[in-house]
């Protein structure tokens, strides 16, 4: 009985009560020191986007299907449906019509290799009935002018016997009717070699032609028969000719399609997946080996990095926080922070967001504003047994004014009297600068009161600031 009384005599002492609560007091101060430097949010949570992978044909799943919870840390490409049916039917008419055109193309080609063949024995044959024409025609033209030339010597000579004739009737040695008949057969003559020479005109106009290549006889043979083969010859080459440069297209378009055809129909015969890097595998709406249908969701993927804290604050804090300020995340469990980056703020009547994220983001309440920080990269462990730890609750911390707790402790422990405290106080949660009629502070106040700063967990740096404001 003695012994308990005499522990508990320094335990109901004054100073020991006072020591406790000034203890008491103290832990209180420093669980709201945070409230007063940062702007703390009631809620937070990191969150992540998802890929959503859907069945682009219809088919059965691999034993390929990534698991849940699955990490992917490199590119993978990995054969996700195998097709049951396959329809060829399109693929096999192009085909058909790729050995039609291609058919049809050589037929054309060996058409058009006779009619070369023929045009060349075509040729032939009118250069020698070319060369025979204008041999023929010479030697007519040459007749011809001899024929001329015998005329006019005849005429000549029937001339000249006209006019003895002539002399003699004016002599009276012979008769009258024996001097007409001199003069008709010099008329005859006369006009015997006007057609010879008319002959000879024709037979030189003929040859030029046929040196030309034109042929002038009774006029239904103007060009010979050879001749009007290579004309029709040339018509057909180029009626081939079109249609061989059609089928040479047709068969480029058809080659093309048929390549585009066959991939087609390897991609539906199986569909081929490349894991994205840096993923999660989030869920899985299908097991291996199941059927499923075109459009069919099969796996989420999260993105695990570029994950980001969801935030909510009050309405009141929205003019203070812009995109870009800093923010100091650190998850509940842990000790370490790390600092992140607004990335947007949105106010409380905005739409909802439409994004597919992988924690489901409560709808804000009236009067709060939801801000997304985003995470620098590695600042939690990425691995697959956490699902890179999308959804954990957060703690965030947004820093307020220059003008914050550290500043409002030395106005007040500059001041001589409690009245210039009190203001200094109010001045300092107001934001606005005190009276400086209430009193002035000393160096020796502040060197006093930065350990103190220190001591409420506030940095050297601010410290530092706060003298070079004062």
């Amino acid at each position: 009985m003695f012994a308990l009384q005499k522990f508990a005599r320094p335990i109901r002492s004054k100073s020991a009560r006072v020591v406790l609560a000034s203890v008491l007091l103290g832990v209180s101060a420093w669980a709201f020191v945070p409230y007063f430097e940062y702007r703390i949010a009631p809620s937070a949570f990191i969150n992540a986007e998802l890929l959503r992978v859907t069945a682009p044909i219809t088919g059965r799943l691999t034993e390929n299907l990534p698991r849940k919870g699955e990490l992917i840390n490199q590119p993978e490409k990995v054969t996700l449906i195998a097709s049951m049916v396959t329809d060829r039917r399109h693929l096999l008419d192009l085909e058909r019509q790729y050995v039609a055109s291609k058919d049809s193309a050589e037929v054309a080609r060996k058409q058009l290799d006779e009619i070369t063949v023929f045009d060349a024995e075509l040729a032939k044959r009118n250069e020698a009935y070319r060369s025979g024409m204008i041999s023929r025609l010479k030697h007519e033209v040459e007749e011809a002018d001899a024929e001329r030339t015998g005329c006019l010597a005849e005429a000549h000579q029937r001339i000249e016997v006209g006019s003895r004739m002539q002399a003699l009737v004016d002599a009276g040695t012979t008769s009258q009717i024996r001097a007409a008949e001199a003069i008709a057969t010099q008329e005859a003559t006369s006009m015997r070699c006007r057609m010879a020479e008319a002959r000879f005109q024709r037979l030189k106009g003929e040859l030029s032609a046929a040196q030309d290549g034109v042929f002038l006889g009774n006029g239904a043979n103007d060009v010979p028969y050879s001749q009007q083969q290579r004309d029709r010859l040339v018509l057909r080459r180029q009626e081939l000719q079109t249609v061989r440069l059609q089928e040479t297209l047709r068969i480029e378009q058809l080659t093309a399609e048929i390549a585009e055809e066959r991939n087609r129909l390897t991609r539906v015969d199986h569909y081929d997946l490349t894991l994205p890097p840096s993923h999660v595998v989030w869920s899985v709406a299908a097991s291996p080996g199941s059927a499923v249908v075109e459009g069919q969701t099969l796996v989420d993927f999260a993105d695990c990095e570029h994950r980001f804290v969801v935030v909510d604050l009050p309405e009141r804090d929205f003019e203070q926080i812009k995109a870009g300020d800093p923010a100091a995340v650190r998850l509940i469990g842990s000790n370490e922070w790390a600092e992140g980056r607004v990335h947007q703020v949105r106010g409380s009547a905005a739409r909802a967001d439409d994004r597919l994220l992988a924690a489901q983001v409560p709808t804000t309440g009236p009067g709060n504003i939801t801000i997304e920080v985003s995470l620098p990269r590695g600042v939690t462990p990425a691995d697959g047994n956490g699902f890179c730890d999308i959804g954990r609750m957060a703690e965030v911390r947004f820093q307020r004014s220059s003008f914050g707790l550290g500043q409002a402790i030395s106005w007040i422990f500059g001041r001589k009297s409690a009245g210039g405290a009190v203001l200094g106080l109010r001045g300092a949660l107001d934001g606005s600068e005190p009276d400086a009629s209430i009193g002035s502070r000393s160096i020796e106040a502040k060197t006093q009161l930065h350990p103190l700063m220190f001591g409420f967990g506030l940095t050297k740096r601010s410290a530092l600031e706060t003298v070079a404001s004062e």
